[in-house]
């Protein structure tokens, strides 16, 4: 459509497209401008420096979270349920904290910079992450721990299926003909 045509023009085609298709998830069949279907959106997330508690950002929804930086679920509902802080630095919340007067809002970059940053200082693993020993066959002074299949795999420039079977004795022998992977237990 034109930029210039008119609300009425837009609804209009909207109806004529309902009535030909007859989509059968519509819940509404009658096209209005009345915004009745507006975007889902998820409930919001703040998040604050927990040293001087500002805002430093605001997430759509935990979705959005979980697929922008990479928070594990679980950690997610422990910062939120319990009041954990989040890598040593971030307070999470699903409400603004009116008695803070603080804003420093950062781009979704620079929080996806800041949050990685922080991530490496700590070393921050998914919480069902595996250690796992690494044997050089020919040199136990290359021997190395990892603390995840993702931390090898990024180590050693490898498939981490590829490791995985390795590890689970789907495939036998050694790993590029020098590696032998074991998974660590968690109590060593």
């Amino acid at each position: 459509m034109d930029n210039s045509v008119s609300l009425e023009q837009v609804v209009e085609l909207e109806q004529h497209f309902i009535d030909s298709l007859k989509p059968n998830l519509n819940v509404d069949l009658v096209a209005s401008s009345s915004g009745y279907h507006e975007p889902m959106r998820g409930t919001p997330i703040f998040v604050y420096d927990v040293n001087d508690f500002t805002l430093l950002f605001i997430f759509d929804s935990k979705q959005s979270m979980y697929s922008t930086i990479n928070i594990h679920h679980k950690t997610l509902s422990d910062c939120l349920d319990s009041g954990s802080i989040y890598l040593d630095t971030f307070f999470l919340t699903l409400d603004q904290i009116e008695e803070s007067s603080n804003i420093n809002l950062l781009t979704l970059d620079e929080i996806k910079v800041l949050v990685k940053e922080k991530r490496d200082i700590y070393q921050v693993k998914h919480p069902a992450a595996k250690a796992i020993l690494a044997e050089f066959k020919d040199n136990s002074s290359l021997n190395r721990e990892f603390s995840s299949l993702n931390s090898l795999a990024k180590e050693l420039k490898g498939d981490r299926q590829v490791i995985r079977e390795y590890l689970n004795g789907t495939k036998s022998g050694y790993y590029r003909g020098k590696w032998k992977f074991t998974y660590l237990n968690s109590n060593t």
